[in-house]
């Protein structure tokens, strides 16, 4: 599965107390005797540090290193300790899951393809319950292929980067029409001939589904590797993460790929962790030289650092007076976040991470009393997002961005539409409804403006926050005639009820649930109104808010 990234901003994470330390490492007070791969790892970890420098060939996995010792230890502790998920099957392990295999061609690759399309940038337990609605909803590829798109995101509506359901829909009818039902077993042609997968998610097609050889390399592998090889180049580098591509094939079983590479995932969620890992429940610690490199350091405190140098390691002639093999991927150890200076959390080496960026706009919930028989019932506008961009093909209501107002010659933003106050944002909205829709604010709709106030929502790299505008209107309608002919939005009225189901973003909702709360609480009277026919001087706004709204 793929790796899962909170959706919201990490906690800061505390430095290790001395007592947590000490508990994490009580396992090496017994230094001196070690099995013979740690030993020669903390040997080479020993002359590493002295000589201040290292090969290429101190992170890869050579055809004399025990790579059989690390996948039967590795596996043998999956096939115990793997976690009972939904989307995991005892595959290659027993069972009768070849005879349903032949019996369904591909029902194993479709299961595999969703469940991991959804744990991009996604917590595994926060995955669970949309998967099995999924998979209840569409049980096999040609179902899905089948259904309508706007079905498709009502569904995944909440688990966030919208783009990743439609590309399952738009795959879907590929395979259908073109592989005849199945996914391919190649990763290659995966990669390419499937939208939205990528290079990782086609070895996990490839190798859980199918048993074929395919290593992958997710976040939690690049965590178990970086340790296991003491790579310390930035993980956000290409060739630092090429790298751990070719290390992930190295190791690679031939028999078990599959399970293999879920067995490297499972260790990185559960053992290998960013915090605090469990090096004394890891079953490849003889393996890994972050834990040779942390032994090194024992023994280096505690004067002893002689202790070691008599060993002569087998691969010791081959590395030795090879300068041109000198690694020049690994950042500087005073690059090492101090709080991690002579633990194996030092690995991964963590880029600076690039805050996210403010934006804002203006949202106008546009509401409208309808009566049906002799009941009168509220219907909202909605818009459809573009096919392609952020929240493709979602609804929204009527949201004016700060990059959409008009421009000046110059290309920036006309002084006479900002959304710098409540009346700069109402102004804008009434002209992007009046231009795009072709709304008659005027002739036989009696129309009420209420600021309700201002709503957050942190996407992974964008901080925006969203000015909602309540607008209630009588016998307004939405007319074609002054529309755009060019990229026309797609527009219907919907009821509470059908809005309640439909497939709007988390940030839009939020801002519904904004109006809901201010007629719940009844305070019409003390809300700002403003009258579009008549003047009228805004309050000035308060001041963290319309900093966001400055122009720039």
């Amino acid at each position: 599965m793929a790796s899962a990234k909170a959706k919201t901003a990490k906690p800061k994470r505390r430095a290790q107390s001395p007592e947590a330390r000490a508990h994490a490492y009580a396992h090496l007070d017994h230094v001196h005797s070690l099995v013979p791969d740690l030993e020669d790892l903390v040997v080479e970890a020993s002359r590493a540090r002295a000589d201040g420098y290292h090969h290429e060939s101190y992170h890869h996995f050579t055809p004399k290193d025990t790579c059989g010792t690390l996948q039967s230890d590795l596996l043998a502790w999956y096939d115990i300790h793997y976690r009972r998920l939904p989307w995991r099957k005892s595959f290659h392990i027993g069972d009768h899951s070849l005879e349903l295999e032949l019996a369904n061609p591909g029902q194993r690759a479709y299961e595999v393809w969703v469940s991991e399309i959804m744990c991009q940038q996604t917590q595994v337990a926060t995955v669970i319950p949309y998967y099995n609605r999924w998979m209840s909803t569409w049980p096999t590829i040609a179902a899905l292929a089948d259904a309508d798109l706007e079905e498709v995101n009502k569904v995944w509506t909440g688990l966030g980067y919208y783009s990743r359901a439609s590309r399952l829909h738009q795959g879907a009818q590929k395979v259908m029409k073109e592989f005849n039902g199945v996914l391919p077993s190649d990763p290659a042609v995966l990669e390419k001939e499937i939208p939205g997968v990528g290079r990782y998610t086609a070895g996990a097609i490839a190798s859980h589904a199918y048993n074929v050889p395919a290593e992958l390399v997710d976040g939690n592998v690049i965590r178990v590797l970086s340790r296991l090889r003491a790579i310390g180049g930035d993980v956000k580098s290409p060739k630092v993460i090429d790298l751990h591509w070719q290390v992930a094939k190295e190791l690679i079983h031939k028999e078990r790929p599959g399970c293999f590479n879920q067995a490297l995932m499972e260790l990185g969620a559960t053992v290998c962790t960013p915090q605090n890992p469990k090096c004394g429940e890891c079953p490849v610690q003889s393996n890994c030289r972050a834990y040779a490199e942390v032994i090194d350091k024992q023994r280096n405190n505690m004067q002893i650092l002689g202790a070691s140098k008599k060993r002569k390691t087998e691969n010791d002639d081959e590395r030795e007076n090879d300068l041109a093999s000198i690694c020049t991927l690994c950042l500087p150890g005073s690059d090492v976040d101090p709080k991690d200076q002579g633990l194996v959390t030092q690995y991964p080496r963590k880029a600076v991470k690039k805050a996210p960026r403010d934006e804002e706009c203006a949202v106008a919930i546009l509401e409208r009393i309808r009566k049906v028989g002799d009941s009168p019932i509220s219907e909202y506008l909605l818009i459809k997002r573009p096919e392609k961009g952020l929240l493709a093909g979602m609804w929204e209501f009527p949201t004016v961005e700060q990059d959409q107002l008009d421009r000046d010659k110059h290309g920036k933003a006309s002084k006479d539409y900002t959304l710098s106050t409540y009346k700069e944002r109402s102004k804008s909205s009434i002209k992007f409804m009046s231009d795009s829709l072709g709304l008659d604010w005027v002739q036989g709709a009696s129309v009420s403006r209420t600021d309700l106030g201002s709503v957050q929502h942190l996407f992974s790299h964008i901080k925006k926050v969203y000015h909602v505008e309540w607008v209630m209107a009588k016998d307004i309608s939405v007319t074609t005639e002054n529309r755009p002919r060019k990229a026309s939005p797609e527009v219907a009225w919907l009821s509470e009820q059908e809005l309640a189901t439909a497939a709007i973003p988390t940030g839009i909702n939020k801002t519904y649930q904004l109006l809901q709360k201010f007629k719940a609480q009844g305070q019409d009277s003390k809300a700002k109104k403003e009258d579009p026919k008549r003047k009228r001087v805004a309050k000035k706004e308060g001041g963290d808010i319309s900093k966001f709204f400055m122009s720039k």
